[in-house]
């Protein structure tokens, strides 16, 4: 099993990857809502020619704009990151669950509106969760990869990735998502990882947690911004080659990588603290940044989560935009 095929192929998440891409999600929401308190932040976002808009484009959550799903995501993802925020629970050694939301959230929100207006069904949120976690999946095999080259995985030891080299991954991962939610076939996300990995800056010395730039926190956003760029390039280029056969050892690297990131996820999901204190986080900046009505719209929406999963992602991301 090649990356291209894990990143195509239908997911029924796990109990726990599904609780932690929900407090991943929720998590994401109330640092972008906080972030928009910071006039730096807020002077970034719109779209990238004032005044440009897109009739059924990318709505971005806390804001009123409605922009191509490129610059949509480069909003979500910057006002996520600005902070620096996230919860360290909801993070691994190749970078947060949260990196690549811009470029998921906004793709979603788009084609699930156009998929209402051509009269299909639009990706549920359900899908977003499998989203979220399977890009992490990609960035997590991409740095394993990178890091070790042949080397068995061991848990436990693996280097943490740096800011520049957090920023490829998530070009990378969000790259291959996009493209799949956009319903690009395998080879169109092997195409799409091609050439984000052409990309990506060779990795000489494994990086540290440095943060990024006081006035670069915009970079993550770029990061995912610029992996759908990659995806909607790759579908409408020329139909991709086949890819090279994937490293002997390739499949028992991805098993190895998901069975670490499983035990993650399941030690966050059994931790009444983490989502005890996600959920006062979302609480607090919701109640700060939307009327009260709304807020208590917002706090009933995201109080059940199989009944979030449920929904439309358009009817999702309708809730946190404001008029």
């Amino acid at each position: 099993m090649d990356v291209a095929a894990h990143d195509h192929t239908p997911r029924v998440l796990a109990e726990a990857a599904s609780e932690v891409a929900f407090l991943s999600l929720i998590d994401s929401l109330a640092c972008a809502f906080r972030a928009l308190q910071d006039p730096a932040c807020t002077r970034l976002l719109g779209s990238l020619v004032p005044g440009a808009t897109m009739a059924f484009g990318a709505r971005v959550p806390g804001t009123s704009y409605q922009l191509d799903p490129v610059q949509a995501a480069f909003n979500v993802g910057t006002m996520v990151s600005w902070l620096q925020a996230n919860d360290p629970a909801l993070a691994t050694a190749s970078g947060h669950l949260a990196d690549n939301l811009g470029a998921i959230l906004a793709v979603a929100d788009y084609r699930a509106r156009k998929a209402i207006a051509e009269g299909d069904s639009p990706p549920r949120v359900r899908d977003l969760f499998a989203a979220l976690i399977r890009a992490h999946e990609l960035a997590s095999f991409e740095w394993v990869r990178s890091v070790r080259g042949n080397e068995a995985v061991t848990e436990g030891n693996l280097t943490i990735a740096s800011a520049t080299e957090r920023c490829a991954l998530t070009r990378h991962a969000s790259a291959a998502c996009a493209v799949t939610l956009l319903g690009g076939t395998e080879d169109q996300v092997a195409a799409a990882i091609a050439i984000a990995r052409r990309e990506r800056h060779a990795t000489r010395h494994p990086g540290t947690t440095a943060d990024l730039d006081g006035h670069e926190h915009w970079r993550l956003g770029d990061a995912t911004s610029r992996g759908v760029r990659l995806a909607l390039i790759t579908l409408a280029g020329p139909t991709a080659p086949l890819p090279l056969a994937p490293p002997s050892n390739e499949v028992a690297m991805q098993r190895a990588v998901m069975a670490e990131l499983d035990q993650n996820w399941r030690a966050v999901a059994a931790a009444p603290a983490v989502a005890d204190r996600v959920r006062d986080r979302f609480a607090a900046c919701v109640a700060v940044h939307f009327p009260a009505v709304q807020a208590g719209k917002l706090a009933a929406m995201f109080a059940d989560r199989a009944k979030l999963e449920a929904i439309p992602v358009n009817e999702l991301v309708s809730m946190t935009v404001r008029n």
